[in-house]
């Protein structure tokens, strides 16, 4: 049997005794389990005897191959390479970031936190506080950090997402969100809803 009828022939549904009944008024069925079973043999004979072109043969992909075949459709051929003018528009973007008047220098953020500037550097490198980095214009924190409910927040959200770079956590963090209203995380977090509006952060961030 060519292999689309046999496909068609290995899922085709089971006669019912609703189906059966259907030929009541046209013959005197005695047995109506054992009519079905017959009728299927008989569906099932009728396909093994049709013989089907070539061009009309269809080969079954497997799911394997079925999902290999999308996937590479949506691979490029030739991997997208940053222009020097990508890099510099995408740097630009960042000094500008970086230089909002919310994003304090490392001695400002540890005066204003009335602690030493040893232990803001510690507090970095334990995740507790989030430092933005732009080459050798030293480090700079993002002053909602002086809060202790947004800082809680950011420690949380450091401490979940150790593989996401301080750039894309600040992102997340200080960006509108839908599932926020539209509303940044460190704008709407309060101390009830750290752990929800956190949630909502990793959602962006694929983290779980």
């Amino acid at each position: 049997m060519p292999k689309t009828l046999e496909f068609i022939a290995n899922h085709l549904p089971r006669v019912t005794l609703d189906e059966v009944r259907r030929f009541s008024n046209t013959v005197e069925i005695r047995n109506a389990q054992a009519f079905a079973a017959e009728l299927e043999a008989f569906m099932q004979e009728r396909l093994e005897s049709i013989e089907l072109p070539s061009s009309m043969e269809i080969e079954v992909e497997p799911v394997e191959q079925t999902l290999a075949r999308k996937a590479a459709a949506l691979r490029a051929d030739i991997s997208w390479v940053p222009s020097q003018t990508d890099i510099q528009r995408g740097r630009a973007l960042l000094l500008e970031a970086f230089e909002q008047s919310h994003n304090l220098p490392l001695p400002d953020f540890a005066r204003l936190a009335n602690k030493s500037r040893q232990q803001i550097y510690k507090d970095i490198e334990a995740r507790r506080l989030l430092a933005l980095n732009v080459g050798p214009r030293g480090q700079r924190l993002p002053d909602w950090q002086l809060d202790p409910v947004k800082q809680q927040l950011t420690q949380i959200v450091l401490q979940a997402a150790l593989d996401v770079d301080a750039w894309t956590l600040y992102r997340a963090l200080s960006e509108p969100l839908e599932g926020l209203a539209g509303r940044s995380p460190v704008e709407v977090v309060t101390a009830d809803s750290v752990n929800a509006v956190a949630k909502a952060v990793f959602n962006v961030l694929g983290v779980h």
